[in-house]
């Protein structure tokens, strides 16, 4: 097959560095998959120091889609016209697919950010989001999410019909794993002087609700007066200068540390040595990354909404991402009680093993499905 891929969300920074699930994947589905041939589309041109796997065909179309005219015409007209003269048998894209393709499209995640935070949404973007996000889900031919519960909310707010969405949960990386004692003080000693981290791993944005995760954090420190410190690892997203800008005007900003652009290897060094990982975000698509904190024996503060739950089962330490004292008092709590924290790290080990045995299908197995079912005329 002649896979086609939107690439235009790809970060401009080499693949093996901590990037963002898609990009990430795909290279990685690409180098597994030898015997197909991918194109990626992308609107920007690459960074020359990526390296492709050699079944991967790079193809640059501008303009660099920013706008809700130029989105149109990237999908609309560019798209289409790229997979004609790459004879592609599929398109598969992230978020948004083109309405005037003729070959099958797969849409993976699409974005209801405009509806849980329109708040983070750009008022021009967001018309478009609520015009055009039933239109992609209606003219897509298969729907991939990463959670059950996000497919309940497809259903319930689209009428999508459940055969036509898809659950493919995000793959663990199986390179993670517990460090060894070593390894972890060494890990302190480079990123914290010494002390024990929490540790926000993800997208580095106001939308990501870390704002009260930093209340929180003040909130910790005020009550325990202890060396602990904040590490926020990742990559920068939506407002992340402001979040910077309002970083050096917080109490503790000495006791934070903001690391982006870390390799794949440094950050499981970092997320493995932690004390505890928090992933607080109001609204998430995916908690995948906490079951790589508990792969690796650290314990787990989440969010208690509906994906997490799924995910993470009872081997979390819940809290209300609203409440600023709730997160603050489960900081302490996982803190003072070493007990407690020992027995959500056996949990967490419980659950990412139970998770790993979940049998759906792959995404090449969909991939081939829709073809087969949605032939070329």
């Amino acid at each position: 097959m002649r896979i086609a891929v939107n690439a235009s969300s790809f970060h401009n920074r080499p693949p093996e560095n901590d990037i963002d699930f898609f990009s990430d994947y795909f290279f990685r589905f690409a180098s597994s998959h030898s015997k197909h041939i991918f194109i990626f589309i992308f609107n920007k041109p690459y960074d020359p120091t990526f390296k492709f796997p050699e079944n991967v065909v790079p193809v640059v179309i501008g303009p660099e889609e920013s706008s809700p005219i130029k989105w149109r015409f990237w999908y609309n007209l560019k798209i289409p016209a790229v997979l004609k003269k790459q004879r592609a048998d599929i398109f598969v894209s992230e978020k948004f697919c083109s309405l005037k393709n003729k070959i099958p499209q797969l849409l993976i995640s699409p974005d209801l950010t405009f509806i849980y935070q329109p708040s983070f949404v750009n008022i021009k973007h967001l018309s478009f989001y609520k015009k055009y996000t039933p239109r992609f889900l209606n003219t897509a031919n298969k729907i991939i999410v990463y959670s059950i519960f996000f497919k309940n909310e497809l259903i319930k707010k689209y009428k999508i019909k459940e055969e036509k969405i898809q659950v493919i949960y995000h793959e663990i990386n199986n390179d993670l794993k517990p460090l060894s004692l070593e390894e972890r003080e060494l890990t302190k000693e480079k990123y914290a002087e010494g002390n024990e981290y929490f540790i926000y791993r993800g997208t580095i944005s106001p939308q990501e609700n870390l704002m009260n995760l930093l209340k929180a954090f003040s909130f910790f420190k005020k009550r325990q007066k202890s060396k602990m410190q904040l590490i926020i690892a990742g990559i920068a997203g939506i407002q992340y200068e402001e979040f910077i800008q309002s970083l050096g005007l917080y109490r503790f900003n000495n006791e934070v540390k903001v690391l982006t652009n870390l390799s794949s290897k440094e950050t499981q060094k970092i997320v493995a040595s932690a004390y505890a990982m928090i992933s607080v975000p109001l609204y998430d698509m995916s908690s995948v990354l906490a079951l790589e904190s508990m792969k690796c024996d650290v314990p787990v503060i989440s969010a208690a909404t509906g994906i997490f739950h799924e995910i993470c089962g009872d081997a979390a330490l819940y809290v209300n991402p609203g409440n600023v004292k709730d997160i603050a008092e489960k900081m302490m709590l996982i803190f003072k009680d070493e007990r407690m924290r020992k027995e959500f790290i056996e949990k967490g080990i419980t659950q990412v093993n139970q998770f790993q045995n979940i049998g759906n299908p792959t995404l090449i197995e969909v991939i081939e499905s829709v073809v087969t079912k949605n032939p070329i005329s």
